[in-house]
Order: C-alpha cells, then structure tokens, then sequence
C-alpha cells in the first residue's frame, strides 16, 4: 500500500472513531460524494443545492415560511380564540427562539434542513421563559433516532462541539418530518428523487463544457502533411492554447493546403436551453413551487394568472408545511387543548388594494370584520370605538321574522289579531323602512355637522349644508320638501351636534305623517 492510501485509511479511521457512524456521504475528503444515479453524477443533500433551481425553490419556501407573522392563541368558550401574548412560547417562537438566531432565521434553518434532508431536529432546552426556553437546530446528518421496545425514541446526536455521541430524549427534541415512510423519520426529496436531481447536474455541467470549448464540439483539420507525430501534438496543442476558451474568436492562420472543418452542433440542435429548462419545471413539481416564482414564465403564467398562481403557491406548497409546523408544536411543545399556534397565512393572500378595498367593504357590511380588524391586517393602529360591527338597518334576524309570523298566526296571543291583514303587515314594512330611512338621513347630518365642528365652519356654509340636506331627506324619505326645510330650519338655528335619538325620532315622526 502506498503512502498516501496508507494516510487517507488512517484518516477515515480517525474520523469514524471521531464522528461514529457516517452518514452516507459524510466521507467528502477521502471519498465519493452522495448515491450515485443514472448520469453518473453523484447527488447529496450538498450538492444538490448548486442546482440553481433547487437553490431557488428552497429559498422561496423557507423565506416564506420565515417571514409569515404568527402567535399563540387561546380558545374562547363561544368558540373564538383570543392571541396570548403572555403565553411562554410566544415569544420562543416568534421573537427569539434561542440566543444566536431570530425566529426567521430558525424557521428557515429549520425548514432547509426539512426541504433537502426530509427531517429537522431542534433541541428542547429549559430555562428562565420555563420548560422551553431554547431551541438549538441539531444537523440532521449528526442526528440518528433509534427506536426502543417501549415503542418510543431516542435520539443520537453527534455533537459538533465535543465531537462526542450522546443520546436525548424524544421529550427533548423538536422534530420536523416530511413525507414519513416509517414512524420515526421523514423522506429526503433529494434522495427519493437523485435521478431527477442527477439529470439536472449533468445539463449543468454539460452545458458548461459547451460554452467552454467555444459552443463547439470539435474539429477536424484537413489537408495536413506533418513529417513527425510530434509535429502534429505540437500543433494541435499551439492551436488549442490560441483560439479555445477565454482565446476564442482570434484570427487563425493556417499553413498552405490546410483547410479546418467543423463537427460542432448548434445550441439549438443540442436543445440543451429546452432539457434545462424542462429540468427546472420537474424539480419545481417537486417542491410543488410554481414555475413563474424562480424565473421560469414561458408557458406558465401571464399577467393575467399570475394572482391564481400565487394563490395556488400558498394553498398547495407552503400551507400544508404550515399545518406541519403547527400541528408539530402543538403536539411537541404546547401539549394543551387550551392553546394552539396559529400562522397569519392570510398575510399571502392579499390582492391589489382594490381588491382589498371591495372585500373589506364587503365584511363590514355584512359584519363579518369590524373596523379595527380591517385596521389590524393593514398594519394600522386601532381607533376608538371601531371594535362594532355593524349590518344594514333593513335587515333581519331569520329568527325574528319566523316569531313574528308565528304570533301573528296565533289566535290565543292578545297582543295580535287572530289573522293580520296584508294591509297590516304592509304597513309594519313601511313602517320600518321609514325608520331605516330616518335613521341613515340623521347619520349623514350628524356626521357631516361634527366635522364642521372641528374644523371650525362658518354659519353660511352650515347654512348650505341644510338647505343640500333637506334635498337629500326629500329625496330618501318622499316627504313634502316644506316639512324637509322646515326640519332642516330648526337644526340649523341651534349651530350645534344634534342628538341622534331625538333627531331621528322627530325625522320619522314628520315622514310617517307626510309621505307622499
């Protein structure tokens, strides 16, 4: 055995001595990188990352993943959920998960190590925030899980500061499993799919040998006369030196009666742009990461579906890896029913802010969103008294309109008629109608006096704002316009708020008796 065999088997003893059991592609100074495939290209998690279009849907995962705003919510009785700040792994998850990273940066880590490796393991360790105080990332190549008889785990970990294996309990580790197989570990997309990754290297390389030698392939020279072999090497080298690679495009001279012809293909006739590109849209189906996102938009999205393809992103590729998150801490961290994690998803989801605009407008109409959640999701400050959520005034309660056809129809309430006249229930819409219609010409002129008020108008321009109004009230309420003015006169003698009940009870009073 030679001297350096000799050396390099001393030091994959050491190493193994060091490091216990390698993983299959841990022996990167002394021997073959990753499982080789069908290209001859050897595929690890490493290596896989120098595929650009691995590289790009990693990152567009993780960082979205990274940045997404969540918190710890606790569950109401009514069924709602209130966010607890005061919550010990609040700010463990979503402010400092331990003392080297932020919340991003561990989310992202964790999250490549789960995209290139199919699992992510962080140490649980307790301290002064309680029983999780820290969580510290642990490489999934020094981590190894061993399954014991009583059908629980333990984990091996090499630990890289002592070199040293030592064993945690499944209660002290925070793990991440994608695509499981088997109990206890997830899947590697790289590993499962190395052939698919393995092609993708060779283009790479392939095409790099393409632009290298020129973007040819060969040629052959004609109607040479060399008296030696060594003549011939000789030239051969001289007119690689000179007119190949950073040298290419100079001015050849050929001896007389020497003629140079090319066996080269074109970029075009190689295809070797539409194999890489095809390669790109194959690793992007693997990670479920629409094309359009890393660059890839020919035939696959316009102006017009790239909102959808958005959408689609979230739904199909980083929600389930939300729900892995959340269900994962839940059942490995929180361990209460009471409280669970909960990501802002719908951050992702916005649309253009006319779009925003109209769907807003829409739910505090129907009084889904009150004012100050409109505010919330768009990063704005809460006002006062804009917690109420408000509907239509003439609008009802199914429940209230079956009850009132039910006492109506009941011959033994005294407070009705055996039988009620459609003239009678027309009247009690009309009626109420009346009111809505009172009550939105009151709102307009209260709200339209307080912003007088504090911006200091004079007496002519709130003289002008009730002559308008009492157009407006003619208008909503078909009362003759002598009774609007007159109403309108009166208001606008006194120069101050008016008071909503009485204001809109007197406006309902003169249109229930004076409507045309």
């Amino acid at each position: 055995m030679s001297l350096l065999r000799r050396a390099l088997a001393g030091a994959r003893q050491i190493r193994a001595e060091m490091s216990g059991t390698p993983a299959p592609w841990d022996d990167f100074w002394y021997g073959p990188v990753g499982s080789e495939t069908s290209t001859g290209m050897r595929v690890s998690a490493e290596t896989a990352k120098g595929i650009s279009a691995v590289f790009a849907c990693i990152g567009k995962i993780t960082k979205t993943i990274g940045m997404l705003p969540g918190g710890v919510y606790s569950s109401l009785p009514d069924g709602g959920k209130k966010l607890a700040r005061n919550h010990p792994l609040y700010d463990v998850l979503f402010s400092r998960p331990n003392d080297l990273q932020s919340s991003f940066e561990w989310r992202q880590m964790m999250q490549t190590h789960l995209e290139l490796r199919g699992n992510a393991y962080s140490e649980i360790l307790p301290g002064p925030r309680g029983a999780v105080d820290q969580l510290l990332p642990m490489h999934p190549d020094r981590v190894h899980v061993e399954p014991l008889r009583s059908g629980r785990v333990r984990y091996r970990y090499n630990d890289p500061l002592t070199n040293d294996d030592r064993y945690i309990a499944s209660e002290s580790v925070f793990h991440l499993r994608n695509g499981m197989d088997s109990n206890y570990t997830g899947q590697s997309t790289i590993a499962l799919q190395a052939d698919t990754f393995g092609l993708a290297m060779a283009e790479r390389d392939n095409y790099g040998r393409f632009l290298r030698n020129d973007s040819r392939s060969s040629a052959y020279l004609t109607g040479a006369n060399f008296k030696t072999k060594q003549d011939q090497d000789q030239f051969k080298e001289e007119w690689q030196s000179e007119h190949t690679a950073e040298k290419r495009y100079r001015i050849a001279v050929l001896p007389l009666g020497m003629d140079i012809k090319s066996i080269g293909i074109s970029a075009k006739d190689a295809e070797l742009l539409d194999s890489r590109k095809f390669s790109r849209i194959e690793i992007c189906s693997l990670f479920d990461v629409p094309p359009h996102l890393i660059g890839e938009t020919e035939k696959t999205a316009t102006y017009a579906s790239v909102e959808q393809f958005n959408i689609m992103f979230v739904t199909y590729c980083i929600l389930p890896r939300i729900i892995l998150w959340e269900q994962a801490i839940q059942r490995m961290l929180i361990l209460s029913s009471k409280y669970y994690p909960k990501f802002a998803v719908g951050a992702l989801l916005r649309g253009d802010s006319a779009a925003r605009a109209a769907y807003y407008k829409t739910m505090v109409e129907l009084g889904v969103y009150s004012q100050n959640e409109v505010r919330i999701d768009e990063d704005k400050n809460p006002i006062p008294d804009g917690d109420n959520h408000w509907r239509p005034l003439n609008w009802a309660r199914l429940s209230d309109i079956h009850t009132s056809v039910q006492k109506s129809s009941d011959p033994q309430d005294p407070t009705t008629a055996p039988t009620e006249s459609p003239e009678a229930r027309t009247e009690a819409r009309l009626q109420a109608l009346v009111v809505a219609g009172a009550d939105r010409c009151v709102r307009k002129e209260v709200g339209a006096i307080q912003r007088m008020i504090e911006q200091g108008a004079t007496d002519e321009e709130v003289q002008q704002f009730y002559q308008e109004h009492a157009a407006f009230i003619c208008n909503v309420l078909r009362i003759p316009k002598d009774k609007a003015d007159e109403y309108c006169r009166s208001h606008a003698k006194q120069l101050a708020l008016p008071d909503f009940d009485k204001a809109t009870t007197e406006l309902t009073a003169i249109a229930l008796g004076g409507i045309q």
